[in-house]
């Protein structure tokens, strides 16, 4: 069981620490990144596409429940991951190394980064948590190697990976359609906690 609160907050610059970027040589070297879950206020499923995605109507709202990532430039020129929980995959199977391997394919990035993922989103529950966390590495890696995407682009670039890593970039209060992609923002929620209870059970959202 968790207590959380809201999060209204637009964009994953909010996420980060102040003070969590070093410097090197005029570039940032490292961040350390907050990946913040997310809940459905509301949640329509209107039909099963033809590729397996169910098209959706559905309220998401950022809560103050969040990974830990801490990035950092390598020049190894490989992608590092290592994660607190033993039963995650630290290899092509965990959504930040795709995000990394995405960006570092797409713009021919010859420095590797390591990354650090500290879970503390409940897995396998419905809480956006992989997708924040690769959201969170796509953001990273754009201030790190001053790849200059937008927030669009970004979006665009993040559903690649997974439904909800656009809204995840965004964060805040939105109304989400399509698969989850087609982003409108709303007027903030109302600040207040939020109680949240994960039974000993774990779906993931392949199998839903």
């Amino acid at each position: 069981m968790f207590f959380a609160g809201v999060h209204n907050g637009f964009g994953m610059n909010q996420g980060a620490d102040n003070g969590g970027c070093a410097m090197g040589e005029g570039k940032m070297t490292d961040f350390n990144l907050r990946a913040l879950a997310k809940i459905n206020l509301g949640l329509d499923v209107l039909r099963r596409r033809e590729d397996g995605y169910h098209e959706v109507r559905m309220v998401m709202q950022s809560v103050n429940l969040y990974d830990r990532i801490f990035l950092r430039k390598t020049e190894d020129g490989e992608i590092r991951v290592k994660t607190n929980l033993y039963y995650l995959p630290a290899n092509e199977n965990n959504l930040v190394y795709k995000a990394a391997k995405l960006l570092k394919d797409e713009f021919r990035i010859e420095e590797g980064v390591r990354i650090d993922l500290k879970k503390f989103i409940p897995v396998s529950a419905g809480m956006a948590g992989g997708s924040s966390d690769a959201a969170a590495v796509l953001y990273g890696m754009n201030q790190m190697f001053g790849l200059r995407l937008s927030w669009e682009e970004l979006k665009k670039r993040g559903v690649k990976i997974g439904a909800d890593v656009p809204f995840c970039l965004i964060r805040g209060t939105a109304l989400a359609e399509g698969i989850g992609e087609q982003l409108t923002s709303l007027p903030p929620a109302p600040t207040c906690p939020v109680l949240l209870a994960k039974p000993p059970i774990s779906v993931s959202t392949k199998f839903v």
